[in-house]
């Protein structure tokens, strides 16, 4: 029978096959090809009012900012479709509105008052305006710089926070100022967060602000340069230095701040966060800085108090109450552990952990460059440091397991021994639910006496073979179907030209 068929039909088939395989190859494509966003400040025209004049703005320099007179309307009209706009503080605002001057559609952002704030306006919208207007309306805002992009995804500079942890941060650290993370604790972000991409959560003791806000600036530039996602807590006590622990706290009570108000403060960040693994300073401060010492005491303080439903009971009713399992400290001479920060890493293209701290997260500290830290961590008289081993005084790979709930470290020297990362855990209580759910499903239909269809779980690409496969044997069928009736056909005339044919 397939010797009857027209080759033309094979032919016009064939085509048809191809041309769907071809339109269909096109779907993942367009996902994969979007690429980084240009810069598209420099096009658009700028009105509105709250400042009278918006150049301080587009200056480059996080320093210049500005407050402006009551409530404000920033209105961008540009040529080329805005994909994103993102925001640099001097000052966290909280709640502001972005306005599709296109559609009049409004989008409420602002919701956990990053310094550094990137919208997404293709979330925002339901297509990328040529016209927004940003507009604070709860009073004067203190603004450092704003820049467009277009409507692909930001360079990979542009700061684009995930929100704190909330409840599910595997590691907690206590870090007092926003260098220590990149000094003392160098290496850590980079490994744990960066390339691990576990949950961790970094709380300030203060911002800086007492003495300059270029600091509060410094904070986040650096944690987004070493990998850290998630935005950190920045904490709202004074910085000073007074080498000694009660004289610290003396201090702070002169300033009104009670040891219980500081206490609470970090009782409140144990449970809102609910860390698995905490780590804190050098029991004496490293090289002796009280605020070190002082937040490292409370950290200690804290332990006995978080499980503790009748002590701070605001937080406790906010967040419920927790227990530390693991707490390092930096320096601690017991049940020693070594992390190796000196290993490279592909997150950051073969830089070890260490260096990415020295290299990519101490500079974005402009403000501390000509202090003594620069030579502890680059080294000094051409000494030039290269790996976290050879730094002897406060070296940021030695810490002790002041505390465990989950047993004895055994030799691992990873602040996760013993520990079940919280991604780990859900991804666990996902499977045990779907089992249940499979299990349970199969009973009831046995019950029915039906027999239960197996469930399998198809990865994005077997569900896009089995759609093109099946769309395959779709068109076979249909081309079989016509080819089929034609194939009648054509047999009918054939049979009535020879009746004609022995008739004459």
């Amino acid at each position: 029978m397939h010797s009857d068929f027209p080759k033309s039909n094979m032919k016009r088939f064939l085509w048809l096959l191809s041309a769907f395989l071809l339109l269909f190859s096109f779907l993942p494509t367009k996902v994969m090809a979007d690429g980084s966003a240009s810069d598209i400040t420099s096009g658009a025209k700028v009105t509105g009012t709250g400042y009278s004049d918006f150049r301080f703005l587009f200056d480059g320099d996080l320093g210049n900012f500005s407050s402006s007179a009551g409530n404000t309307d920033i209105r961008f009209d540009s040529k080329t479709p805005i994909g994103g706009i993102y925001i640099i503080f001097d000052l966290e605002y909280g709640e502001y509105v972005i306005v599709n001057n296109d559609t009049a559609e409004t989008a409420v952002v602002g919701q956990y008052s990053y310094l550094h704030d990137y919208i997404d306006l293709s979330v925002c919208f339901t297509a990328l305006p040529d016209s927004v207007t940003v507009r604070f309306n709860n009073g004067s805002v203190r603004l450092s710089e704003i820049m467009l992009f277009s409507s692909s995804a930001p360079p990979d500079n542009v700061q684009v926070w995930q929100p704190p942890l909330e409840g599910r941060a595997d590691i907690v650290l206590f870090s007092t100022h926003s260098d220590d993370d990149q000094l003392f604790f160098a290496g850590l972000l980079p490994l744990y967060a960066g390339q691990k991409g576990l949950n961790v959560q970094v709380v300030y003791m203060t911002d800086h602000r007492n003495m300059t806000n270029r600091r509060a600036h410094e904070m986040v530039n650096g944690l987004w340069a070493v990998g850290a996602r998630n935005y950190p807590v920045l904490g709202p006590f004074a910085d000073f230095r007074i080498d000694d622990r009660e004289k610290t706290y003396e201090r702070y009570r002169n300033m009104g701040i009670s040891e219980s108000v500081l206490l609470e403060y970090v009782v409140r960040q144990v449970r809102r966060f609910r860390p698995q693994v905490a780590i804190a300073h050098d029991i004496n401060g490293e090289y002796g800085h009280g605020m070190h010492r002082v937040y490292t005491d409370l950290v200690i303080k804290s332990l006995d108090i978080t499980p503790d439903t009748s002590q701070y009971q605001e937080s406790a009713q906010m967040y419920g109450t927790w227990e530390i399992p693991k707490l390092y400290i930096h320096l601690y001479s017991k049940n020693k552990v070594v992390i190796d920060y000196d290993q490279p890493l592909d997150r950051f293209g073969g830089m070890t952990a260490f260096q990415v701290s020295q290299k990519l997260g101490y500079p974005c500290h402009v403000t501390q460059q000509g202090t003594w830290y620069t030579g502890w961590i680059n080294g000094t008289n051409g000494n030039r440091i290269t790996r976290a081993t050879q730094i002897t005084s406060y070296n940021p790979c030695y810490f002790g397991l002041y505390r465990s709930t989950v047993g004895p470290d055994e030799g691992q020297n990873d602040f996760m021994e013993h520990i079940i990362p919280y991604a780990e855990q859900e991804r666990i209580a996902r499977e045990d639910y779907l089992r249940k759910l499979r299990r349970d499903t199969s009973y009831a239909l046995a019950k029915d006496r039906l027999i239960p269809e197996p469930v399998k779980d198809y990865s994005p690409l077997a569900y896009v073979a089995l759609c093109i496969i099946s769309a395959a044997v779709i068109l076979w069928v249909m081309y079989l179907t016509v080819s089929s009736k034609r194939n009648r056909r054509h047999l009918r005339r054939k049979l009535r030209r020879k009746q004609r044919t022995k008739k004459g």
